[in-house]
């Protein structure tokens, strides 16, 4: 193993050459958000002299138990307020490679950029890339909105504060700056949406890809988001008219928050559907805004887009037990996926955007979760190993999930490398054509469709 030093703007870092891949660990893009820095903007890393130590796993930021564990399986690791690092693979130090980005998923309350399960190493390996892993705020810490204590998106903020060192230094690690695709799951996805319609981030990426972005979820007014802060406040035994209200939340424990956050789901997480923290942007409050507004500013920029859904995204919560249940879940997955994911991309589409659109629809044979939420990433990031035991993969023939995870590499590789899809195998998409990539691991074949809301008379909505 050998021991790779690179200077970066801020100082030298020494990483770790493993099975052929430079690895670099806890790279720091922002200071610790611990103490005055809580519920704050994020702020520039102050330089450091010798050499820091990247080669050891980072903290992930302060979280609970993922909801979804039930589905994906159980990945826990030590949290800390000094989360705002990277991670960092690539193939070579010394090349102009094209760089993709990855934003984690997690309904904005759990998850982290440098799981096993997204580890970028054979990413990095397949397409001669080099991978980025971020992780940002999430939950209170990250979407906390009250005119006593913060009015700023701040896990947004982290987040183009990664993408902000990612242009200034990625060059050090072998990456081309002008050549950055960012790629995110369900709430990850949700941020690049958020982010690609905001004119700060003109210039910091070129292509996207969103996967299983929920965009029906839209974002808070602040009226709501002040409802929750305030739930929050009264769990912590703290007075949100107190003049100190900013510095008591600020000294209070991580778990005392975390506990907080627990009990105001409990209180209000029905009326929100399941997701109390997300941006507060008025002006986008509805899906159809959200997506229009996004849509613009690609247009605007003509940025690169594939975007797609899995077939049954709501499985990953619930399994219905009749065919009344299922309708309800089918008619939540079109308002929360379909729907809005379709209308964003043929708004992209039609202002000239290059758009590719796909559909996720192979599942384990014996797994009660189908073609579920996440049952993409595994092939992805070609981790099976780390996937193991995932219930949503049941017992599916290795030699089928590895042919998978070649077919999707392959093709996300492409994209990363390009920005473009080899137009023979899967045609770009449009209103007039609305031609899908199927994925489904037998000859993953094209075909147009049409989302239409779910009736009794079409239970799945959808027509090809």
């Amino acid at each position: 193993m050998h021991e790779p030093h690179v200077h970066t703007a801020q100082g030298e870092i020494k990483g770790a050459f493993v099975d052929g891949i430079w690895k670099f660990q806890g790279v720091p893009y922002a200071r610790t958000t611990a103490g005055k820095n809580r519920f704050c903007p994020p702020q520039a890393v102050a330089p450091w002299e010798g050499v820091r130590d990247a080669t050891h796993r980072a903290p992930i930021a302060p979280q609970g138990p993922s909801d979804l564990e039930a589905t994906m399986g159980v990945e826990r690791h030590p949290y800390s307020e000094e989360c705002l690092t990277l991670t960092i693979n690539t193939p070579a130090l010394d090349g102009r490679l094209p760089v993709a980005v990855w934003f984690h998923g997690g309904a904005n309350i759990s998850g982290a950029g440098n799981l096993d399960w997204y580890d970028g190493a054979a990413l990095a390996r397949r397409g001669n890339i080099v991978v980025v892993g971020v992780n940002f705020r999430l939950a209170a810490f990250g979407f906390l909105y009250h005119p006593q204590v913060n009015t700023e998106n701040l896990s947004i903020l982290d987040q183009i504060a990664a993408l902000r060192w990612v242009q200034e230094n990625i060059a050090a690690f072998g990456g081309d700056p002008g050549r950055v695709t960012i790629f995110g799951q369900s709430a990850g996805a949700n941020a690049i949406v958020h982010m690609m319609a905001l004119p700060q981030t003109e210039g910091l990426f070129q292509s996207a890809i969103l996967e299983s972005p929920s965009i029906g979820r839209a974002n808070h007014v602040p009226e709501d988001a002040v409802r929750i802060a305030e739930c929050l406040m009264g769990y912590l035994g703290v007075d949100p008219k107190d003049p100190d209200v900013k510095g008591k939340m600020q000294a209070a424990s991580i778990e005392s928050i975390l506990a907080a956050t627990d009990a105001c789901f409990a209180d209000m997480g029905r009326e929100f559907g399941g997701m109390l923290f997300k941006p507060v942007k008025p002006e986008w409050n509805t899906p159809e805004a959200t997506a229009e507004a996004a849509a613009r500013e690609a247009v605007r920029r003509h940025l690169n887009i594939v975007i797609g859904t899995t077939a049954d995204e709501m499985h990953a919560f619930v399994q219905p037990t009749d065919d009344r249940q299922e309708l309800a879940v089918r008619v939540a997955q079109f308002e929360r996926y379909d729907k809005p994911d379709d209308l964003f991309a043929r708004l992209a589409a039609q202002g000239g955007c290059p758009v590719w659109k796909y559909h996720f629809e192979w599942c384990a044979p014996d797994s009660k979760f189908d073609a579920c939420h996440t049952i993409e990433l595994p092939f992805v990031f070609g981790t099976l190993k780390a996937w193991e035991g995932s219930p949503m993969l049941g017992t599916a023939a290795a030699a089928d999930k590895e042919r998978l995870t070649d077919t999707m590499q392959s093709y996300w590789c492409r994209f990363f490398t390009s920005g473009a899809m080899d137009e023979t195998l899967w045609p770009r998409f449009s209103s007039q054509r609305p031609v899908h990539k199927i994925f489904d691991n037998v000859d993953n074949s094209c075909r147009e469709i049409v989302f239409e809301r779910p009736d009794e008379n079409s239970p799945k909505g959808r027509q090809s």
